[in-house]
This record gives structure tokens, sequence and C-alpha cells, in this order.
């Protein structure tokens, strides 16, 4: 089924370039390696909307809404990831990843506030969810180094507040991308929000007095794959959504993007992995498919 295999490349796109982020985060700070990602993601969707005829009747004025809610996706989706780079740069990737990856709470409490009526199976999943979030947090404060890996790592409290705000932010970033696909396509959503990050991006490190460019040309071709597997990731999301059945079922898939990450850094990193957070990030990921579903 073809939103199954969108949905399925998702997945794979973005859990490799998390943990991508995480590795490059950890060596140049999450924001450089943010701002590297968004600098080669906006080359590359500038090119296509170029050659796909994305700037044909652009800027005319009925787009004036969409257009500002897609800016708006844009600051807020750079917030939500700088946090989450700089969370993954100093805790486990196995403790952070799930955390973030419960922001569909947010979105069905944001619903659920502005009136909608949610059913019983919704319900039970933010409770599951809510759990699960809890059962990795807790597993958290044994995330201290294992093995011979040498790593900076923050106090477990800090990781699991900055792992908490960047899941609230990019729930705020998912319902402002709604609206703005509203009245825009796709492409041109995603191109206005990550030239927009990669504003947001540069001006922190500006602010901070901060370097902006990676140390060595080297790094561009890492920033290269990043950005590459980044954006395909949304894109194909963008392609399996042909219709309400498919955009859901793309959706369900696409959400299991954590469990690549996680993985990755169970094979790679060779972090460990208790009981306790195996079953947390399990029921995490269960509960964001039935929300994401529903």
């Amino acid at each position: 089924m073809f939103p199954v295999a969108m949905g399925g490349l998702s997945a794979g796109s973005l859990g490799v370039a998390d943990f991508i982020a995480s590795q490059t985060s950890e060596r140049l700070g999450a924001a450089r390696a943010l701002t590297g990602m968004l600098l080669v993601s906006s080359i590359l969707l500038t090119g296509l909307m170029i050659a796909l005829g994305g700037f044909d009747d652009f800027l005319v004025a009925n787009n004036a809404g969409p257009i500002a809610l897609a800016v708006l996706h844009g600051v807020a989706m750079a917030v939500a990831l700088l946090l989450f780079f700089y969370a993954m740069s100093v805790g486990k990737v196995s403790i952070v990843a799930p955390i973030v990856a419960a922001h569909p709470v947010f979105i069905v409490g944001v619903l659920a506030l502005q009136g909608a009526t949610l059913p019983v199976l919704q319900l039970l999943a933010v409770a599951i969810v809510l759990l699960g979030v809890g059962l990795v947090a807790a597993s958290a404060g044994g995330h201290m180094p294992t093995g011979a890996r040498k790593k900076t790592y923050a106090r477990w409290q800090r990781v699991v507040a900055v792992s908490l705000a960047s899941s609230v932010i990019y729930g705020v970033a998912i319902l402002l991308l709604q609206g703005a696909g509203n009245g825009l396509g796709g492409l041109q959503t995603l191109w206005i929000a990550r030239c927009v990050g990669l504003l947001t991006a540069l001006s922190y490190l500006r602010v901070r007095r901060a370097r902006m460019l990676a140390p060595s040309a080297r790094w561009y071709a890492l920033f290269l794959v990043h950005g590459a597997l980044d954006s395909g990731g949304l894109l194909f999301i963008l392609l399996g959504s042909t219709d309400a059945m498919g955009g859901a079922i793309t959706a369900v898939v696409a959400s299991t993007f954590p469990v690549i990450t996680v993985g990755l850094a169970w094979l790679v990193l060779n972090e460990r992995l208790s009981l306790r957070q195996l079953a947390g990030a399990a029921l995490v990921f269960g509960g964001v498919a039935v929300l994401v579903g529903h």
C-alpha cells in the first residue's frame, strides 16, 4: 500500500536524520548542527521550488494568512529542534527521543480545550503515553556514560526538562503547520519553514556571539545527508497524504521514527536500555500511533 510505503520511508529518513543530529550536536553544539542542516535543507528545497514552479502565484493576498502561520511554524520548529538536538547532545538518545515523540498528547490537549469531544480510545492513548513518558523519565537517573565511550552528560533532570519543552513546542509547531497547510502547498510551507528556521538559528548564534560555520568543509557532506533525509522524511509524508485515509495511515507509520533513532543509539552507541525504559518507550510509541491514527 502506497501510504504505508511512504510512511515507512519517512520513518526511516527521520529516524536516521535524528541520530545524525545527536552526533553532530554533540561535537559541534546543537545550534551549529541545526544551522548546518537547515542551510542545506533550504538550498535543496529552493531548488525544488524553482523546478516544480512553487513560486508561481505564491506571493498573493490570499496567501498572507497561511504564509504568516508558516513563518511562525518555522520559528517554533527551529526552537523545538534546537532543544531536541541539545538534549541529545547531553543525554542518552534513548531517553530523549521517546519524550519528544509524545508531542501528539499536547496537540490532543489543545483540541480538547477548544471543545473537541475525545473518544474513549483517544483518552486511553493519552494516559498510556503519559505513563510511558513517566517510565522513561524515571529511568533517566541512570543515564550516565557506559562503557568506554566519553561524553559530557548533563544532570538527568535538565535532560528531561529540555526534552519535555521540546515536545510541547514541537506540538505547537505541528498545529501551526496544519493551519498553514490549509492555504499553501506542502512544498511551499516546508520551504518557508526551513528558510525561517535557518534565520532563527543564525539569529541565536549571532546573539550568543558564537561561531556560525562548521570548522571544516567535511561537515557539510554530513549536513547534506542530514538535510536530505530530514526534508525527504517530511516530503514522504506529503506524498502519502493523497486523501484523509492515506494521510492517517502515512502519519501513523511515520510516527514510529523515534524507534529507528533509539535502535541506532543501541546498535552504534551501545546505549543500555533498561526493562523500565523499554516498557516506557513501547507505551509512548504505541500510544502515539493510536493518537495519530484517530
